[in-house]
């Protein structure tokens, strides 16, 4: 199909991510695609079929579909269906993702999302844009990949994460009864993830020890307070690396590790390679986009 083959070559020239828009969407037969996408309706109505369910679509409807499903759409009326696609891989939003999935975007540390109540087959599907509030943002998308002004990419790349944020409020995101401890201690890392002394820090404002917030963060994640550190770390270095010219020692010190040997040691095995690599890989044509 043609359409999919624009959006193939929009990913692999724009590095994993592209944006295109249809101002009249006559046809979409049923496919599947190997990306993340996030089709937002501007205009028209259409019968969009995901995974053999079928539902209606309207203005300010958007859907989730996540690789490997099976959509399409069907125009309803005489009324122009325009469609914007946001095409992309989890590693655009989110460069240390190990699967290539919506769900896993919404598990970036750096988002904090809480994930605990929601399962990865709840994310693929028709959310409804009460507030217009993503069709403001699918707008300044559009706007940036047009362009191509200064840092589109870095912008881009935040604009899509608004857009997971905003998205995942629609689902149970809610507090989880119990986890109190843990959400505070995520929410401070999300912005301190540098420091040494967070559990210090926590520990003296809620009155606790620290090895009972270790203790209680571990029973709480199923993960230690020290991986969870690291790999905020890691994923904080990673974009680093990718939209700075900072060296690897400034980033390793940056992030928090004094030790750079040890932290190419842990970002190795984080990304299975050096730093080094990973940004020639991936930063060197995004450091001026």
């Amino acid at each position: 199909m043609i359409f999919i083959k624009e959006l193939d070559t929009f990913l692999i020239n724009n590095k994993k991510f592209g944006i295109i828009y249809r101002p009249d969407l006559a046809k979409c037969e049923l496919h599947t695609h190997s990306f993340i996408e996030i089709a937002y309706t501007l205009s028209g109505n259409a019968i969009h079929t995901l995974n053999g369910k079928s539902e209606l679509v309207k203005e300010n409807d958007y859907v989730v579909i996540e690789p490997g499903s099976n959509h399409q759409y069907t125009k309803i009326g005489t009324e122009p269906l325009a469609v914007m696609n946001c095409v992309f891989t989890a590693n655009f939003p989110y460069p240390c993702a190990k699967v290539n999935s919506f769900y896993e975007c919404l598990q970036n540390p750096s988002l904090n999302i809480n994930t605990h109540k929601i399962k990865p087959e709840q994310v693929s599907r028709i959310y409804h844009d009460t507030t217009g509030a993503i069709r403001q943002l699918f707008l300044l998308l559009n706007d940036e990949y047009k362009s191509k002004s200064y840092k589109y990419m870095l912008v881009s790349r935040k604009l899509l994460n608004v857009i997971v944020l905003l998205t995942a409020r629609t689902l149970d995101t809610g507090p989880v009864t119990g986890n109190f401890i843990s959400e505070t201690i995520k929410d401070y890392v999300a912005v301190h993830f540098a420091e040494h002394s967070v559990l210090q820090t926590i520990g003296a404002q809620l009155n606790y020890s620290v090895p009972y917030l270790s203790k209680k963060f571990k029973v709480e994640t199923g993960e230690s307070f020290k991986s969870y550190q690291q790999r905020t770390r890691i994923n904080e270095a990673a974009l680093m690396l990718i939209h700075t010219t900072r060296t690897v020692d400034e980033i390793s010190s940056l992030v928090g590790y004094e030790d750079v040997k040890y932290f190419i040691k842990v970002f190795i095995k984080s990304k299975g390679v050096s730093p080094s690599k990973f940004k020639r890989l991936y930063g060197s044509s995004l450091i001026q986009a």
